[in-house]
Parts: structure tokens; C-alpha cells; sequence
């Protein structure tokens, strides 16, 4: 049930506390209400977008070209599922793992902890069936798939249920600006309003699902009002934070565009296999082919000709033959590097609330572009050997060093990393369970425990991950 912030009892015994109202936070309270335990879920914004409340988001960019930080997250009743698109596939297996051109990429679970939840994800997320993926025969690339369905809003089609059960009450408005730790417990969270007034909430366990960026600050501010109680050892605290670049790459001549099935399809997706990932030392990427109108596919032969006048003639022979040949647009959203430099960081200034605003430090790493060079040539030397088609790089792919663009898509507003997930406190900030390390009943709950990123869109993996923090706070509740 929905209750307003200056209603909530601050002696009222709650079981979960769960801090942040997105795709996490919200799968995280329902699955535990429905399974009897009293939950409050907090949410800072307001049922639907307010500037007042998008203005906490509001922070300070250091390094390659990024979004306004306000504008790469949405703050208010379901979070960033309230402007994301719908595009879901399960993270690779290889993701989890330690790959030789980057050691740090490696998570202390396998895919196979996160499996047993695919199925209550998708419907939790209405996804569409994802089909398998299928090798590209001879080439080092493998076709793969998304569910590319009507995106879910979670405040939309979860509000009869937030509203319904008994056991949930949730609170807008109520903006985390405090916790207190004691001993290896936090003892209880402090909330502040737009108006300045506060509630003091003590609950056995604590959720924080603020999101990619505001995971990191919070827990930042709070272990350093605490005098770093909170997260003792927080050498890892913010760091190794992550998105997804993205950007067009290239153009694609496919004289037999039915070996990626582009002779049905308009919308083709590609990765390189793990045996392309270790030979070319590159992390993981998804190659999309968008099949061009006959105009600019007409365009593109006429750019390659004079590049190369030798294709001229087969070009020529082909058409005399009948042969039909479609362009393909190139873009790509590749895996970046989990690199310790890269990291959310407490600015100088603050925002409305009196808490430090985010600094995010955000600079792509030679890796990063290596792996989007090496992934495009990969499809580009397959083409040429086979003699089934031709690829023309993007400008900024073909200087040396390679200069990422600075408009465009720049990235896909995937917060990922800054509280990861380990088993050494050295080398992450929560546990395998989502747990901080030095605190027996807070725990974290997004993208922002992913170790390493892939390629694929992180909205299913975060829900799966909720879904399996909701089991374990389940056992741990009962048991305590």
C-alpha cells in the first residue's frame, strides 16, 4: 500500500527496508511481501517525473565525452525502465569469466547461478521468446538475438500489486540521506523529503537499488559519514564503473545477404565467439546490421567503386546475373574494459538534499578500442575471403590512433560496476550475495555489482539478479 512520507511510523517493525523503486528494487520488495515478509520500499522521486527530483541526478563529467548525468537516468516511481526500450538478452557465459586481454572481467558466480531465473525474469519483464544462438558457418562470429518486445514499465504494470499487498507499504519522496552502522549491522537508514523533513526507519535487513551511479554516491556519503564503517576497506568503492559504448561504425555491401538471414530480415545481430574473443585479445561486442533502402544501398556501391575500382566490374556482373545485393548500416555497442580509474567519485558541490553530487570519471581505454576495430574486421575479413561482400570503415575507425566520436550515441546509458561483485573485500565491495562485506544485514541490489559488462543490454541480468537476492534474503529472514 502506498503511504504518504510524513505517515511513516518510525517504530513501525519492518523486515526488509528496500531503498530505490527501479527494475531492482521493485523485484526485490514484491517477491519478498509476496512471500509474507513486511517490506517498506523507498523511492526518492515522485510517482511520476519531477524536475526537483531529476536535479539530484544532476553532477560533474571528467573524461571522454559523456551525457549530463541527469539526462542518462530517470528519477522517479520504476526508474530508468520508465524511458528504456525493451532490448533484453541473458549476459554470455564468457562474460563471467577472466579473459586474457582483461583478468579483472572475471565474477565469482557463473551464468549458471543467474539461469534458474531467466523464466521469472522474461515474465516478469514480458519478454519475447529469445531464440538460440546460431554460428555464422566459417566465420569466428556467431548470429545472435535479442527480445526486442514493447518495453515494460515497472510502476505501470506493477501498481495494482504495490497498492495491493498487505505486507508491502512503500513511500515516495523519501530520499536516503543517512545510515547508521553499529556493530556489523546497519542499525537504521535516515530519509529526507523536498521539504527538509526526516524519518529514521529501522529494519532487519537493507536494500539499496538506486541505480548504476547513485549506488556508488550513496553508499560513498554514507561510509564517510560513518568514519568508513560502513565499508571499511572501500578501496574498490566506486571503482570500475562501466558502460556500453556505442556507435556507428561502418557500412556493409553483402552481395549474399542470406548467409546473416538479411534476405528476410531487416535487423541482423552479431558477436564474435569466444575462440575470436582470446585470438584477437578483444572483450565482448554486438555488431548490428540495418538493411538500407535500395537509394543508399545505390550510395554505397557508388562510395566503394571509388575506393576500390577493381569491384566495379563485379559488382557489374553480379547485378547482370540477377544477383541481389543489400547495404547494411553498422552499429555496434561494445564491452568496456572493467578499469579501477574508471570511477564515481563524491564532487565538491552538493545537491539539494546537502549530499556530495556524483563526479564521474569515464575515459575508454585502448582495449576498448581495439575491441570494436577488431570486431568490425573480423566481419570484414569474413566478407572478403568468402567473396560475399565488402565493409567500409568509419572515418574515425580508420585513423590511427583510433578517436572515438563525441556525438551521436556515445553510450547506452548502461550504468554498470562501481560496487562489484567479489570474493575478497580487496577486490569488490559486496559478496556473492549482493552483501557488503563487513555488514550482516545491507545488501545491494542493480547493475551496479556487475564485475564486468558484455555486450548485451542490462536490464534482464539485473532482475535476474534480484530474483536471486530475493531467494537468499528469504532463507537468511527465516532463518534469523
Amino acid at each position: 500500500m502506498y503511504l504518504p512520507f510524513d505517515a511513516l511510523d518510525e517504530n513501525a517493525p519492518f523486515d526488509c527496508c528496500v531503498i530505490g523503486a527501479g527494475a531492482a528494487g521493485i523485484t526485490v520488495a514484491m517477491t519478498l511481501a509476496q512471500q509474507g515478509h513486511r517490506v517498506l520500499l523507498c523511492e526518492g522521486g515522485e510517482a511520476s517525473f519531477s524536475e526537483r527530483s531529476q536535479a539530484l541526478y544532476r553532477g560533474e563529467n571528467v573524461g571522454d565525452t559523456y551525457l549530463p548525468l541527469e539526462s542518462a537516468r530517470l528519477r522517479y516511481l520504476g526508474g530508468s525502465t520508465n524511458h528504456w526500450g525493451g532490448v533484453c538478452r541473458p549476459l554470455d557465459a564468457i562474460d563471467f569469466t577472466a579473459r586474457p586481454a582483461a583478468p579483472e572481467t572475471r565474477w565469482p558466480i557463473g551464468r549458471e547461478a543467474l539461469d534458474p531465473y531467466f523464466t521469472a525474469a522474461a515474465a516478469l519483464l514480458d519478454l519475447e521468446t529469445i531464440p538460440a544462438d546460431v554460428p555464422v558457418d566459417g566465420a569466428q562470429l556467431s548470429r545472435i538475438h535479442f527480445s526486442l518486445g514493447p518495453p515494460t514499465r515497472m510502476k505501470d504494470k506493477f501498481a495494482a500489486t504495490l497498492n495491493g499487498l498487505d505486507t508491502l507499504t512503500y513511500c515516495l519522496t523519501a530520499n536516503l540521506v543517512g545510515l547508521e552502522v553499529g556493530d556489523e549491522r546497519v542499525e537504521a537508514a535516515t530519509f529526507s523529503d523536498f521539504d527538509g523533513r526526516r524519518k529514521r526507519v529501522r529494519a532487519r535487513t537493507f536494500v539499496l537499488a538506486c541505480g548504476g551511479i547513485e549506488n556508488s554516491r550513496l553508499l560513498l556519503w554514507c561510509n564517510q559519514q560513518s568514519g568508513q564503517r560502513l565499508v571499511p576497506d572501500d578501496t574498490t568503492l566506486g571503482r570500475y564503473w562501466m558502460e556500453h559504448p556505442h556507435a556507428t561504425i561502418g557500412q556493409a555491401l553483402l552481395f549474399e545477404p542470406a548467409v546473416f538471414g538479411l534476405e528476410r530480415d531487416y535487423n541482423v545481430y552479431l558477436s564474435p565467439t569466444a575462440d575470436a574473443m582470446g585470438e584477437r585479445g578483444i572483450l565482448n561486442c554486438g555488431l548490428r546490421l540495418h538493411r538500407m533502402a535500395p537509394e543508399a544501398t545505390a550510395e554505397l556501391v557508388e562510395a566503394l567503386c571509388r575506393q576500390a575500382p577493381a569491384l566495379a566490374p563485379e559488382i557489374a556482373a553480379r547485378r547482370a546475373r540477377g544477383r541481389v545485393m543489400h547495404g547494411v548500416y553498422l552499429r555496434a555497442a561494445w564491452e568496456q574494459e572493467p578499469r579501477f580509474a574508471n570511477a564515481v567519485e563524491l564532487a565538491s558541490t552538493r545537491d539539494a538534499l546537502g549530499v556530495p553530487q556524483s563526479r564521474l570519471v569515464w575515459q575508454q581505454s585502448a582495449l576498448d578500442r581495439h575491441t570494436i576495430r577488431e570486431s568490425l574486421l573480423l566481419l570484414g575479413e569474413y566478407l572478403l575471403e568468402r567473396d560475399i561482400g565488402r565493409v567500409l570503415l568509419a572515418d574515425w575507425l580508420v585513423r590511427e590512433p583510433v578517436e572515438l566520436p563525441e556525438e551521436g550515441e556515445i553510450a547506452g546509458r548502461h550504468h554498470m560496476g562501481g560496487t562489484r561483485m567479489s570474493d575478497d573485500p580487496r577486490q569488490g565491495v559486496v559478496d556473492r550475495n549482493c552483501r557488503l562485506f563487513a555488514q550482516q544485514n545491507m545488501y545491494v541490489a542493480g547493475s551496479s555489482v556487475f564485475a564486468s559488462a558484455g555486450h548485451a543490454n542490462p536490464t534482464l541480468t539485473i532482475v535476474q539478479l534480484a530474483l536471486r537476492l530475493s531467494v537468499h534474503l528469504d532463507e537468511a529472514l527465516k532463518c534469523a
